[in-house]
């Protein structure tokens, strides 16, 4: 098919029209490339003559396959770009370079993008002037990795948003302390003048800055970002950044019920107003952002705007490095922990020194996030599947802490010394099968029996399950501390066990 179609490109025959026939055979048939590009032997003449069309869409369609081919015609492809009058051709030849390694060409690109932002925006130009200066920022962006503003807001009030688990806000607004805050959606609201000094809590998911002036933005795109622009979102961003003249490197984040392809239009329109009105201070880009404009829809078809400056760094987490498919989100991990420690005035859940075990360790999290709640002297992780066990040993080694982790199953794990705590996040199944669900009560019922050989008399257990009700029906030997909903969609919930005294 794509051998045939090539032969008539190079028969000269409706060029445009072949050319287009060509990229959708080629999109359908990935092995295709191969078989075209040994036909050709390295000459695409008929391929480049068409940079030199007289019709601009014969053009465009020739850069654009020349790029999805990787053919070895980048110096063509910046040549008849430099020399292109027609303004959405020029944004397919940027398209094109990117397949290639272009950085000999670092400094041309540059000196193009200072022509372009030269070029005064028009009603006519708009659309497609916007797309050519994305572009070669991108361009500039992907091969020089370019250096973030340094953030430097902590003296400054600011207003934040933490995210957390909407059943145990309360438990995020008691750690914040005497702080002035305020429970909020699926969070709290804090003004502090210390938004670093928050990361040494580990039970919220995301912090966003709030900016003030422009907490709500209307339903339309240009109007959104107009709000955002007079609220001070180019100087808010500057006070709180070691002065550059580096534009700010963001993206737009939508959250709602819009639909995906309008969601793209909104998105588009919303960051060209808002790098035309900030006159070159911002930059969108998909790689590399230093900002996230989160815009939440609202009931009324509004707004609700949060900013997530990656400038200010979050490393809680880094350690988790390595994941397995179903692993655990490290916030939920600790959120457990942070909960289990409620528990109890006089007594605590977690005692220091404990040897600990997880019998489902996966890629280690759950370990690693009891580590850092409490003191421990010991910690063991068995897990059936190797992958987890390598990512559990390397993200532990990340998160500078010791572990013994063993490749094995867990029901013919013996140790000579018992352990004071298991903590879990049991398996568990989204298939409806019931060979599947016989398989996790199994599962369930062998582990109720095994874990109390491996527990002290008066041993702890944490749970995370999303299977409760077999919680309470094998569970006998154990008493119910505390159960705490995590998640009733999910179906997750947290149980605090104690095994009872003289059933092991």
């Amino acid at each position: 098919m794509v051998i045939e179609l090539y032969q008539k490109l190079e028969q000269g025959g409706q060029a445009r029209q072949t050319l287009a026939a060509l990229r959708e055979a080629l999109r359908e048939d990935k092995g295709a490339r191969g078989e075209l590009v040994t036909y050709c032997d390295g000459d695409f003449d008929a391929l480049t003559k068409c940079f030199s069309a007289e019709d601009a869409k014969t053009r465009k369609n020739a850069a654009l396959l020349a790029g999805e081919l990787a053919i070895p015609v980048l110096d063509e492809l910046w040549m008849t770009y430099r020399t292109e009058q027609t303004r959405f051709v020029r944004s397919a030849y940027l398209m094109a370079i990117k397949h290639y390694n272009y950085i000999e060409l670092l400094p041309q690109i540059k000196k193009a993008l200072e022509e372009v932002n030269a070029i005064s925006i028009t009603e006519e130009n708009r659309k497609h002037l916007q797309e050519e200066r994305k572009l070669l920022r991108e361009l500039i962006v992907a091969k020089e990795h370019a250096k973030w503003h340094r953030y430097t807001g902590e003296s400054l009030v600011s207003d934040l948003v933490l995210t957390t688990n909407r059943n145990h806000q309360s438990l995020l607004y008691s750690e914040l302390g005497r702080c002035k805050k305020k429970e909020f959606g699926a969070g709290i609201m804090v003004r502090t003048d210390k938004p670093g000094k928050l990361f040494a809590l580990r039970t919220f998911e995301e912090m966003f800055f709030v900016l003030p002036g422009a907490q709500r933005l209307p339903g339309d795109p240009q109007a959104a970002a107009e709000t955002l622009l007079k609220a001070g979102l180019v100087r808010y961003l500057r006070e709180r950044h070691e002065e550059s003249s580096a534009p700010f490197l963001f993206r737009i984040e939508v959250r709602g019920t819009m639909p995906l392809e309008k969601r793209g239009n909104f998105v588009r329109r919303c960051a060209a107003v808002l790098e035309e009105g900030a006159g070159g201070a911002l930059a969108n880009t998909t790689d590399g952002y230093e900002f996230e404009l989160r815009l939440i829809e609202t009931k009324e078809g509004e707004w609700y705007a949060l900013l997530k400056l990656f400038t200010l760094r979050d490393t809680r987490f880094a350690y988790r490095q390595k994941t397995i498919a179903a692993g655990m989100r490290p916030v939920n991990a600790a959120l457990c922990m942070a909960l289990a420690n409620t528990w109890g005035k006089e007594e605590k859940f977690f005692q220091e020194g404990a040897r600990v075990l997880d019998p489902f360790c996966g890629a280690g999290t759950m370990l690693i996030e009891r580590a850092k709640c409490a003191p421990v002297k010991e910690i063991f992780g068995i897990d059936l599947l190797e992958q987890a066990v390598d990512a559990a040993r390397f993200n532990t080694k990340l998160a500078d802490l010791n572990a013994n982790y063993i490749n094995r199953d867990f029901f013919t794990f013996t140790s000579e010394i018992l352990f004071s705590e298991i903590v879990t996040d049991m398996p568990f199944t989204t298939s409806k099968e019931e060979e599947k669900e016989r398989e996790i009560e199994k599962l369930y019922q062998r582990f109720f029996l095994r874990a109390p050989e491996l527990l002290k008399p008066d041993g702890v257990m944490l749970i995370l399950t999303h299977n409760r009700p077999l919680m309470y029906r094998y569970a006998k030997n154990f008493s119910c501390l505390k159960e705490f909903e995590l998640s009733k969609k999910e179906g997750s919930y947290l149980f605090l066990l104690r095994q009872i005294l003289g059933e092991n």
